[in-house]
């Protein structure tokens, strides 16, 4: 590994200060000083900061990383001094602060790669949607989005979606005393992922472990995870050979935005494979919740059995790319621990997803929602790419955007009462020569949850998903705010400022179009599910705001709690789906 070329480093390291900027001031951790003339000026121990920012919609700034300057002259600090000095005085740990150094520092590296490999955003719109994934620059809204809490220099070139490389995934043998398999048969599953060739060579390998070829299970295993999580804590499993080491499998993986998940590069068809990874990044560790593993094929048939039967969903064609078959191993001891840390009852097991490629019509091509908000180094905008080959105006982009995206969301919400978090890593867009024309919902089970208000069609709900879903019923003011922060902050926040500053559609004008698609859905089923619309109310003045840095930096810090850690609200946002311009315009 060499060392980051100092014009990339130096170039990462404002952008990253500007985001910092930008994004403590959002989640009101700072309290940024702007002039009427947009001058921004941040006190600093050795000097003062100064640059630019300007007002976007929903009421935040966005600072200008080409305009950050010492007053007086002299280089830019790092950005881990800013980041220190601004969470010193803001009141947080110092034990909390040291680990968002580490985290801070490991994403401005990877920032800093990036630049120096980044290909312009043009020629991406015809790679494959795994590929593209591997150009993004990551959560655009948390700052450390690259912390990788685990990985050392080597594992950085190795295993993140932007490093480029071939991921050979290890595959073990489990006794079915021990694993759990739910979902599709789960051979027929294995053999489909690696071939008969493939799966004749698991069987032999799991016969000569000692295992019946016939009854253990498979299962896939990240090669990060085997040296670091199973090797060492499942060694009593593996000397009894309860567990039966395969080997690696020959198919060429590559990770997703979602670091856990996998594609096979050369045969993009076949099914995702959803992996535990226990490194740390962004708010949890990367686990794999045994819960929601073991339940997985239950809550995709019931929300599948409501796309397929509901004619407005088909009319929309909404695509689920549903999570069909699960393997879970629990550790022996850690199972059983009383508040043992939730890291280690998530460290074995895998999901089958459904893949996106089937799903596709002649033309079609579909690309994750992030690379909507991708700009390369040049300024050239992946949203850009799609509405040149459209051969629509901006604003009719923008529009069958929305018309493709919120129609089927808000029905699951009104009609169904029920909701994920639809941000841009969660969902893909369909389009047709870059015209937008579905949307594809692919990693719905960890999210998913439903209201608590008694509804009618929720009376169709199993009991394996009643249970699996008992600890995220929610009242119908909570469950809205899936949809709020998931889609309108996590990507549209982002977007409408793509749209303004470089396709020339104003922001307000963004928001009128989503809001117009919106009236459009209600007038359509306002006879209907009128009472849904105040149950679930997206047209309040106000939301609360959700703040992503803030559960690291002032809410959890690096406890290892019990739990996996529940984003909580600091203030609110105005909200653009009511009438009205913003306060930018």
């Amino acid at each position: 590994m060499t060392a980051p070329d100092l014009e990339q480093w130096e170039r990462a390291n404002r952008e990253l200060i500007a985001k910092l900027l930008t994004e403590f001031g959002y989640e009101e951790i700072i309290a940024l000083d702007v002039a009427d003339d947009g001058v921004l000026t941040v006190p600093q121990p050795g000097g003062t900061l100064t640059g630019r920012a300007v007002r976007r919609a929903l009421g935040w700034w966005r600072v200008d990383p080409s305009s950050l300057a010492m007053e007086g002259g002299g280089p830019l600090p790092d950005a881990v001094e800013i980041f220190t000095a601004v969470l010193g005085a803001a009141g947080a740990e110092a034990s909390t602060v040291a680990g968002a150094v580490s985290e801070l520092s490991s994403t401005l590296l990877t920032d800093a790669r990036q630049l120096a490999a980044a290909r312009p955003a043009a020629e991406l719109v015809d790679l494959e949607p795994v590929l593209v994934e591997a150009e993004l620059t990551g959560h655009p809204w948390i700052v450390a989005n690259k912390g990788r809490v685990g990985f050392g220099a080597d594992d950085l070139l190795a295993y993140p979606p932007e490093a480029r490389a071939d991921v050979r995934l290890l595959w073990l043998a489990a006794s079915p005393v021990i694993a759990d398999a739910v979902g599709l048969d789960h051979h027929a599953v294995v053999r489909d992922q690696v071939g008969e060739a493939g799966f004749e060579a698991l069987r032999a390998g799991a016969q000569l472990g000692g295992l019946d070829p016939d009854t253990c299970v498979y299962l896939p295993v990240h090669p990060w995870q085997w040296a670091h999580r199973i090797l060492p804590l499942h060694a009593p499993q593996l000397a009894r050979g309860e567990l039966v080491f395969l080997g690696e499998g020959p198919a060429r993986y590559r990770p997703q935005l979602a670091i856990r998940t996998m594609t096979d590069l050369d045969d993009p068809a076949r099914r995702y494979l959803k992996l535990p990874l226990s490194i740390l990044n962004t708010s949890v560790y990367r686990g794999l919740p045994r819960e929601r593993t073991l339940a997985a094929p239950a809550l995709t048939s019931w929300l599948s059995s409501v796309v397929d039967g509901d004619e407005f969903l088909r009319e929309t064609g909404l695509i689920l790319l549903g999570e069909v078959a699960g393997v879970s191993v629990a550790h022996p001891v850690y199972s059983g621990l009383p508040g043992v840390p939730y890291q280690y009852t998530e460290l074995l097991g895998a999901i089958w997803r459904e893949p996106v490629q089937p799903y596709l019509r002649d033309g079609e091509q579909a690309v994750s929602l992030a690379a909507l908000l991708h700009v390369d180094p040049s300024g050239g905008t992946f949203a850009g790419a799609l509405v040149e080959r459209s051969g629509l105006s901006p604003a009719d982009w923008v529009r069958r955007l929305h018309e493709a995206i919120l129609p089927p969301l808000l029905h699951v919400l009104y009609k169904y009462g029920a909701m994920f978090s639809p941000h841009g890593q969660n969902c893909l867009i369909v389009h047709r020569d870059g015209i937008p024309t579905r949307l594809v919902v692919k990693d719905f089970v960890d999210d998913l949850a439903i209201c608590s208000e008694s509804i009618p069609e929720h009376a169709g709900l199993t009991p394996p998903v009643r249970a699996a879903l008992a600890d995220v019923i929610l009242d119908g003011k909570t469950l809205r705010k899936y949809l709020q922060n998931g889609l309108l902050i996590c990507v549209y926040r982002y977007l409408s400022e793509i749209t303004a500053d470089r396709l020339g559609v104003p922001e307000h004008e963004f928001w009128d179009s989503a809001r117009a698609v919106l009236t459009a859905y209600q007038d359509r089923f306002r006879d209907e599910l009128a009472e849904r619309f105040t149950m679930f109310d997206l047209e309040s003045p106000t939301f609360p705001k959700l703040c992503l840095n803030r559960l690291r930096l002032f809410e959890r810090g690096y406890a290892d709690d019990p739990e996996r850690p529940v984003v909580a609200a600091v203030g609110t946002v105005p909200n653009p789906l009511v009438g009205g311009r913003s306060s930018s315009e």
